[in-house]
């Protein structure tokens, strides 16, 4: 059989809790389709001798709530294996937010996240004004990760 992806002779660290062990990963599309020992051919492999194959992993505490703006990239956390990031912690979040708004918000991010309020105000589109339209805009932004807000 053939896949997409194979992942040859990792450590695997499945998430689980269980012990590290090794293997190969084969992965077709999105999704993981094999675990262990693959047979057949990746139309990719990659040998991943003496490293670590996990799944990914969530920053539920992140300060990326301008930065995605600028940064869809969302560095230097992805460059460390975060797959997932949770927006809107400290008790402030961008949405819902009214146009009027916008520059009070700035403001007090400017506080929290010592970013330029005028950073804020031109890094983001602003095109929301309800929580769903905020979501909404964090999609259109391409991230290169999971994103999520709260």
């Amino acid at each position: 059989m053939s896949h997409d992806l194979v992942i040859r002779d990792g450590r695997i660290v499945d998430g689980t809790g269980a012990a590290p062990f090794s293997g190969d990963v084969a992965v077709d599309g999105d999704t993981i389709t094999a675990i262990g020992k693959v047979d057949g051919r990746g139309k990719e492999e990659i040998r991943a001798d003496g490293l670590a194959v996990t799944p990914g992993f969530i920053d539920l505490h992140t300060h990326l709530d301008a930065q995605i703006g600028w940064d869809p990239m969302l560095t230097p956390i992805s460059w460390h294996g975060v797959t997932t990031a949770l927006l809107g912690n400290c008790g402030v979040t961008f949405a819902p937010c009214k146009p009027a708004d916008r520059q009070f918000l700035a403001e007090m991010m400017e506080t929290v996240e010592d970013i330029p309020r005028e950073a804020i105000l031109s890094g983001l589109p602003w095109n929301w004004e309800t929580y769903g339209e905020y979501l909404d805009a964090l999609d259109s932004m391409h991230p290169a990760i999971n994103v999520t807000g709260r």
